[in-house]
């Protein structure tokens, strides 16, 4: 779009936001920037900041949890796309209007005596007009949907179950239900124990996860730009990073959105290409198989089953696109943050999807075949049940995990293995399962990655670094 339709553009969608009004959200105009619109709700904050190049940025802040729950930046292209964001921003403010109800999950063996607890509950939270939202179910399904609630309130049949909890909900409060509190249907004892819990988890600051720059032989080329599609819980995400010559990170973000299409990715690649125009080559790490620069069939999101990016990306931009599988982007990034293995494999393995593993032999990564290497969901384990319903509980997932490395283990033999798993937490257990399959004196170190993320970034950018020419 020529430059002065773009300004024009800007400052009419500007003036037209001012003139919106939005029944349960006020918004004014900044008192000390008048480049920043305020959207406020009672249990939301929202944001929409205008930039130099006519850049703008739309973000939502959940207040009651702190959580950011939207945030993007897109340059002025067309009045009608710059509307549909906003709408999407709004939709998502709306949810925010009113208090958010705190969910919580009351677990026993089986769901049946804490589906009569929570129905007592429910009726003394109607009569007080508490804001919980109480379910109950078993202990076999807690791991499937336990990331949706705020509270975990155990039984006392399944309470010696608590250390494990703590380890896989780090974030969530984990409550055992006293004895006496459970056997008389205690229900006033059990709102003040839960107000209590959750009086205590608001005052808990979680700390910021930042990209890590490591420092690793610098490449002396061109800038290069590292991007990550993944999706987190309920959100989709796109990461990125810029770095320089030297490895340096020049700016990186998270765009955040409760679904994503083509035009999202566009956005993040326009605004960065705007700043920084001399970007020659981008790296692109996403889920699944890659053959001639096209994923198949990967990402779960829906409109991006599948993505061409030469046709999508590489033409319209004129850029050379290297694209990634996410766990072999991970397993290069740690494997440059180290210098102690010169061979390892990283498995990571998601609660209810196919696990994925990454593997460096001598320094070199391993793809394989038409880039099949690492794709365990093929192995044939010979498991006690399915392989997405073993993986939906910590025992389950001991089970799977350990054939998993086993497998990899007799088959590859690395220094190294590096585990992602939020189901497994104890690594003595699971080496344990493994002496059960194979001696001990071939089990390599077992490393826990509690943030895989940053080590895709790092190792998108490092393989891109090895494609430039000398």
């Amino acid at each position: 779009m020529d430059e002065f339709l773009t300004d024009i553009n800007t400052s009419i969608f500007k003036e037209w936001l001012l003139f919106q009004s939005l029944d349960d959200i006020k918004m004014e105009l900044s008192k000390k920037d008048n480049q920043v619109i305020y959207l406020d709700t009672l249990y939301g904050h929202g944001e929409i900041a205008f930039f130099s190049l006519n850049i703008i940025q739309l973000s939502v802040q959940n207040t009651y949890n702190n959580e950011t729950e939207f945030f993007l930046h897109f340059q002025m292209n067309s009045l009608k796309h710059a509307i549909e964001l906003f709408e999407e921003m709004v939709e998502c403010l709306k949810k925010l209007v009113f208090k958010p109800a705190v969910k919580i999950l009351l677990c026993c063996s089986g769901g049946l005596t804490t589906s009569y607890f929570a129905s007592k509950i429910k009726d003394a939270n109607d009569l007080l007009d508490l804001n919980y939202k109480f379910e109950a179910v078993g202990y076999h399904k807690v791991f499937d949907i336990g990331n949706e609630y705020d509270v975990i309130m155990l039984a006392p049949q399944v309470s010696f179950n608590y250390a494990k909890m703590k380890n896989i909900f780090k974030d969530k409060a984990i409550v055992k239900i006293p004895s006496i509190v459970f056997a008389k249907y205690d229900v006033r004892e059990m709102l003040r124990l839960i107000e209590k819990v959750l009086q205590k988890k608001r005052n808990i600051q979680s700390e910021e996860q930042l990209i890590h720059n490591f420092e690793i032989p610098s490449h002396k080329k061109d800038k290069i730009l590292s991007v990550s599609l993944y999706r987190n819980k309920s959100r989709i995400h796109i990461a990125y990073c810029l770095y320089d010559e030297n490895n340096e990170v020049l700016m990186g973000n998270e765009i955040i959105k409760n679904t994503i299409q083509i035009q999202d990715i566009y956005d993040v690649l326009d605004t960065v290409f705007l700043q920084y125009s001399d970007i020659e080559y981008v790296g692109f790490s996403t889920p699944g198989i890659i053959i001639n620069n096209k994923v198949v069939n990967s990402l779960h999101i829906k409109g991006l089953e599948s993505l061409d990016f030469d046709n999508l990306f590489q033409k319209k931009y004129q850029k050379k696109f290297i694209v990634g599988n996410d766990v072999n982007t991970a397993v290069v990034g740690y494997f440059a943050s180290q210098n102690q293995y010169s061979s390892m494999t990283l498995l990571f393995q998601p609660t209810g999807a196919y696990a994925g593993a990454g593997t460096i032999i001598n320094g070199k990564l391993v793809k394989g075949y038409q880039n099949v290497a690492g794709e365990v969901q093929f192995l044939p384990l010979g498991l006690s049940d399915d392989v997405l319903i073993l993986n939906k509980t910590p025992e389950g997932m001991l089970e799977l995990v350990s054939h998993t490395i086993t497998s990899i283990i007799s088959i590859i033999g690395p220094e190294a293995i590096l585990l992602s798993c939020s189901l497994i937490y104890d690594i003595d257990e699971l080496k344990q399962e493994i002496y059960k399959l194979i001696p001990k004196d071939y089990v390599p170190n077992i490393i826990k990655i509690e943030d895989i993320q940053k080590y895709i970034i790092l190792g998108q950018m490092i393989l891109c670094a090895l494609e430039i020419p000398d």
